[in-house]
Order: structure tokens, then sequence, then C-alpha cells
């Protein structure tokens, strides 16, 4: 009986160095195969339907035995992101990307100029946020106050710059990190001055949208800024009279607009971001300025004019008074287009 016990003993011992043995094997032995594999793991999913799926790829064999390899060491979570993986990488490898978030980045840029509609769509075509969602967080009144934006909306403070993100970061992250870069763009360029009329917050990104939908030019900008200065400080008032507020509006009233401006919008659209009937600045911004557009505002040059007009050229012509802007309207628009249309 005594031998008996001890030669089951034995066995067991055997057993459990074999399969110690085959375990180190299996963990340290690359996967094999002959192509690499992208997986994305989104926000909630779990380590062992991630290695499953990493199976039926027929890229990991036995996703079970390193999932028991996973809990008897006390691994558990896994970060968001895209991942690829290759044939040389091990299973413990791959467990320890998956565990520290060794994940494939992109880049995300967000353009100078383009109001929420336009970056909604731009993110939910490059697969990294959904339609409904952006709209959702765009207009949560707890979410904006809870990131400081002082509006309604996130119109106006989606920073543009070049971000890197993992695939599958959540939505709330992407407006965050958004809404941080400009933080601090805007504490670092209005922390000696907001300009000659001293804007609030609000008041100064709404004048650098509109400076930004106004040129391209980044030369032309601080001139831009001061022509409205002008007009804000008027007496009596004037009205800013700018197009791109007329579009937003037109926009607002109709989602389909498709930027063509008439008369109509003009004399008879009673928005208040049409600002040919209204005094004043609009109630907020009508895209997301950039740095530039934004140190415009702060920064606008010393000028006496009140107009400008396009050259057709990306670039403006500038003027104090009425008389130079209706010669610089026949010069660069009637004749202009006259003359183009003759052609």
């Amino acid at each position: 009986m005594k031998k008996t016990v001890i030669t089951l003993l034995n066995v067991a011992v055997i057993a459990a160095v074999l399969l110690v043995w085959q375990g180190r094997q299996y963990l340290s032995r690359p996967v094999g195969g002959y192509q690499p594999v992208s997986m994305e793991v989104k926000v909630g999913d779990t380590l062992r339907p991630a290695l499953n799926r990493l199976e039926r790829m027929n890229f990991l064999p036995h996703s079970d035995w390193l999932y028991l390899y996973a809990r008897l060491t006390g691994v558990s979570a896994l970060k968001t992101g895209g991942y690829q993986f290759v044939p040389t990488q091990t299973p413990l490898e791959i467990l320890t990307s998956l565990q520290k978030g060794s994940v494939v980045t992109e880049t995300l840029t967000l353009i100078e100029g383009r109001n929420r509609w336009d970056m909604r769509d731009s993110l939910a075509k490059a697969g990294w946020i959904e339609a409904e969602v952006f709209d959702e967080l765009c207009d949560s009144e707890d979410f904006l106050r809870a990131n400081s934006i002082p509006g309604p909306s996130c119109e106006g403070y989606l920073f543009p710059d070049t971000y890197v993100f993992a695939r599958g970061v959540s939505a709330r992250h992407l407006f965050e990190t958004f809404f941080q870069a400009y933080r601090r763009a805007y504490t670092a360029l209005t922390e000696s001055g907001k300009g000659p009329m001293s804007l609030s917050e609000r008041e100064f990104i709404t004048l650098a949208s509109i400076v930004e939908k106004e040129t391209g030019a980044a030369k032309e900008r601080p001139r831009i800024a001061c022509v409205f200065y002008n007009r804000l400080k008027a007496r009596p008032a004037w009205r800013l009279q700018t197009d791109p507020t007329v579009i937003y509006a037109a926009t607002l009233e109709n989602p389909q607009f498709d930027g063509n401006i008439k008369r109509s919008h003009l004399r008879k659209m009673d928005n208040p971001y049409n600002t040919y009937l209204r005094h004043g600045l609009p109630p907020g911004p009508i895209a997301s300025p950039g740095k530039l557009a934004m140190q415009a505002v702060r920064s606008p040059s010393e000028c006496k004019d009140f107009f400008f007009v396009s050259k057709n050229n990306g670039e403006h012509v500038f003027c104090p008074t009425l008389a130079c802007h209706n010669k610089a309207v026949q010069k660069w628009q009637v004749d202009y287009f006259r003359r183009r249309k003759g052609r």
C-alpha cells in the first residue's frame, strides 16, 4: 500500500513537472503562422473573449491556456485600442501587450475653421466616434460644465491640432483632450490680456472664429480683427455684416443649406447669427478658431479700416471709407466677374 502511494505521488510530481514544462514552452514559444493580425479592443471588452477572438482568427493556439495563466497570475484587465500582433510574438508577449496597452496609434487632425457638423462628420467617417454620440456630448451641459467650456455647445472649443490616439479610445476622452488643448492655448494667449475690448472668453472665441472664417491668409488676420473691432466700437453702432455668420445662421435654419447666400438671407432671415440684421457679436462661435486667429483677436493691427473686399485670391483690399470700399467692390467683384464671364 505504501509503495503504491509513493508511486502515485511520483506520477503526480512527474505530471506536474511536465505540465509546468509544457506551460512554459507554450508561453515562450512564438505563435507561428505567416501573417500579422490586427484586432481592436473596445471599451467594455474583457480578456477571455479577446483571446478567444485571436484563436478564431487562427493566430493564437489554445487561448484557454493563456487565459488560465492570466487568472493564476492575477492578470484580468486589458487596455482599449488597436493592436497588431506578429507571428514571432509569444503568447506571454501577447498577454503583456494587452495588459500594458501596447496599441497601434494613429494621428487625428482637427482643421481650423471647421464647424461642429464638419468635425462630427469627419470624425464619424474616420471611425473615431459615432455621429449621435458626438452630438450628445457636444450639447451636454453637464459635460461641458465639467470641462469648463463657457457655452451651451462644443462649437468653437474643439481645438484645431494634430492628435495621437489609439483606436477604441472613448468619445469622452477625445472631447476632453480637445478641450484641454483649447484651454492650454487660450490661457497662454490671454495671460497678458484679451485685446482692446477685454471681451469675455466666449466673446473672444466668437470673434476669433469669425476672423478664422473670413481669411485664409495668416498675415491678414490681425487687420481683419482690427476691422471688426472698429465696427464693434463705432458710435453710432455698426453691424458686423460678415457673411460667414449668415452661412452659419442659414445652416441652423436648414441643415441642408448649400452655402449659397441670397439677398433674402441677408435681409429677412431673423436669426441671432445674422449679423446683417443684428448688432454686435453673434451669440457664440461659428467654428473652431486656430491659434493665429486667436492671436489676431488678442493683438489686432492698428488701423482705421471699416471695410474689406476679397481680391478672389485669398487676400483682401482694406478701406477706411465707404467710397474707397465701393471702388474696391467695383474693381474686384463687379468688373472681375464680368471679365471672367466674358471669357
